[in-house]
């Protein structure tokens, strides 16, 4: 093994396996290999095929698209897929035949498609796709300009239903007949109407005689708690059910009933998931309530139960649910389970699994079809530690310490705290590297990395994720910094030398901590949010201050006044570095103006990095290397008393002399 560990580079050149499909017969498994192409910069995603009677695998795309949404046919003899191609991003429906042995495209679809299942009567696709522009738009557009109605004209997706044979019949005529001889038939249904919902997702029954449909009123992400249950039956007629606030669906293996999941109580943000199932003949209900402190989420409905998934204590764990609400657990405490894809009896599995020890990787049935970790370059790798303390209310709060191979608790180390978003995500104690902040580079200079499940965070129970309803950033502030304390009193961290980072929640973490007390000798704010008004009447979101302030500013100033970080920004003497993307509409840009400003005018050094057409999070290559490199520098300078400027502007040369260390 290399004495060094990866650089920024080789981190963001790793593969990654997920999103497993299996086939209903159980013999066969689709799944996405994502890599970074520099040439382009962009993500490529391939769609591969493994065959469990042979063992082997099949790349079934071609590497120079981005491609997803893999679906197997009933017979498992095809598969469909999308491919993005051409340089406006085209939308094509593509189809592996398995037992021919190649890959052809059916159609181009006009709309953005964010759904593709196949009818299980094999007689076609459906596909969820954003509906078309509408003639009067169009000509709007061409008599006065492009201009919107905010709220009042949302871009809603429609269920499709595309004609397999008349599709294949299309396909065909091109190597048969010249096109004046060729007869044109409608090759596929709009089964919705977008000014009736929006359409966000479907679940297809297994006798193909239903589709259910998740339905909010309109594509803004306001309107999502507001979803009702449609159910469409093989006549193409739609009827509502009986839910509120359903966040999934499955059919139950013999199609006669339908279990969603909803909240167990009355907040559909806070409250733990219980399973609710409809009887479809007669819309009878029954509920059932899982007897741990978990919030499950539905994988499948099998013969065996229902396979449901949960995030427990810094992993996410797999499990079987029976119908007394009693849950049977899958996978051990360490290993984490991304994805998963369940045959509708139940007997096969097929998951994108990891642990500490080792990256994601796609097992069917419990055995490892991939060797990601082969792929891997030979370098040393950080230590992931589970660790715990008492925040200064008395509250258990949990984390992930990273630290180096040749970790010596006799030494003292600069520390810098992690804060993931959400604010109800988790710190994963498993080998995943992060596309954002520098943590193997970090390490390797000798640097701890502690990462937080603060107040808030999934995994600990209904009663911990509301403990920051209108305690937002002074109770994280008190997590983080009880963390950072208790790792002092241990005696390995330097106190003078500890930074903070995080992205959208967790920036606003870190900047409530750059700005409430002095106890940071460095920030890094990405994304996040500096001035809870600010962010209130700028983003797309407006709901997320409801739920977690309680009320709105003009209502509550008190509550938005004293969780805003720009309220203490006369106290600030952290130096801070903003990142923002200039398209964020989630955490909209002025919030990053806002504390840049702030923070100038208090003679607090400052630097603000804008990413042109970014939204909020990067979805390129050189943009997370330009990210990473940037925290790197910034930490690098105040924790270790490196040079700043080249590092931190990129300069070739400085980038150089860091790949020869």
């Amino acid at each position: 093994m290399s004495d060094r560990y990866l650089t920024i580079e080789e981190q963001l050149s790793l593969p990654i396996v997920n999103n497993p499909v299996i086939s209903p017969d159980g013999k066969k498994l689709a799944y996405i290999l994502k890599r970074a192409d520099w040439n382009t910069n962009k993500y490529l995603q391939t769609v591969v095929v493994y065959d469990a009677a042979i063992k082997t695998t099949l790349h079934v795309s071609n590497d120079e698209f981005d491609c997803s949404l893999p679906d197997w046919s009933p017979d498992s003899k095809k598969l469909a897929f999308l491919q993005k191609s051409g340089g406006e991003n085209k939308n094509d429906v593509m189809i592996f035949d398995f037992e021919e042995k190649r890959t052809f495209k059916l159609l181009t679809f006009e709309n953005d498609i964010s759904q593709i299942k196949w009818s299980r009567k094999n007689d076609g696709l459906y596909l969820v796709a954003a509906s078309p522009e509408s003639d009067e738009l169009k000509k709007r557009k061409e008599n006065y300009g492009e201009f919107e109605y905010i709220d009042e004209e949302p871009k809603n997706s429609s269920l499709y239903f595309i004609h397999l044979s008349r599709a294949m019949k299309k396909y065909s005529s091109r190597f048969e007949l010249p096109k004046d001889m060729r007869s044109e038939e409608t090759l596929f249904d709009k089964l919705t109407d977008e000014k009736e919902f929006h359409v966000s997702s479907i679940s297809l029954s297994p006798d193909g005689n239903y589709v259910a449909l998740m339905a909010p009123p309109t594509s803004d992400v306001n309107d999502f708690d507001e979803a009702k249950v449609m159910l469409m039956d093989s006549e193409r007629k739609l009827k509502e059910l009986p839910f509120k606030h359903p966040r999934g669906f499955v059919f139950s293996p013999d199609s006669k009933e339908l279990a969603v999941v909803v909240p167990d109580g009355e907040d559909p943000w806070m409250d733990n998931g219980a399973i609710e199932i409809v009887d479809l003949s007669n819309l009878s209900k029954e509920r059932i309530n899982v007897e741990d402190d978990l919030n499950v989420e539905l994988v499948s409905w099998t013969e065996r139960g229902f396979f449901v998934s949960w995030i427990e204590n810094s992993t996410i764990s797999l499990g079987l649910l029976d119908m007394n609400g009693h849950l049977e657990r899958l996978t051990d405490r360490d290993e984490l389970v991304l994805t998963c894809s369940v045959t509708y009896d139940g007997k096969h599995i097929a998951t994108a699994m990891g642990t500490n020890a080792e990256p994601l990787e796609i097992y069917l049935d419990g055995k490892k079809i991939t060797k990601t970790a082969v792929s891997y370059p030979e370098r040393k790798r950080v230590k992931k530690e589970r660790i715990s303390w008492k925040s200064y209310d008395g509250t258990e709060i949990h984390g992930v310490l990273n630290l180096p191979e040749d970790f010596d608790s006799s030494r003292r180390y600069p520390l810098v705290v992690l804060v993931h978003g959400g604010p109800t995500w988790t710190a994963l104690a498993a080998m995943i590297t992060s596309s954002y902040y520098p943590v193997e580079q970090l390490v390797s200079k000798g640097v701890l990395v502690l990462e937080p499940n603060y107040r808030g965070s999934e995994g600990y129970g209904r009663d911990f994720r509301k403990l920051n309803y209108r305690n937002l950033g002074i109770g994280d502030y008190e997590d983080v910094v009880s963390g950072v304390d208790h790792l002092i009193e241990k005696g390995f961290v330097d106190k003078d030398l500890v930074g903070v980072m995080g992205w959208s929640q967790g920036g606003y973490i870190s900047a409530f901590c750059a700005t409430y007390g002095n106890r940071f000798k460095a920030a890094s704010v990405g994304a996040g949010i500096s001035n809870w008004m600010t962010y209130h009447v700028n983003t797309d979101i407006h709901e997320f201050c409801h739920r977690y302030l309680g009320n709105n500013p003009w209502e509550d100033p008190q509550i938005y006044e004293q969780t805003s970080p720009m309220t203490y920004i006369k106290n600030a003497s952290t130096p801070t570095l903003i990142q923002h993307g200039g398209s964020d509409t989630r955490v909209p840009p002025p919030n990053a103006f806002e504390l840049y400003q702030g923070l100038r005018e208090m003679n607090v050094p400052v630097r603000l990095v804008i990413y042109k057409g970014m939204g909020h999070g990067a979805d390129k290559p050189g943009i997370h290397r330009a990210i990473m490199r940037q925290n790197l520098a910034w930490f690098s300078h105040y924790l270790l008393d490196e040079p700043l400027e080249e590092a931190l502007m990129l300069k070739q040369s400085e980038i150089e002399k860091t790949e020869e260390k």
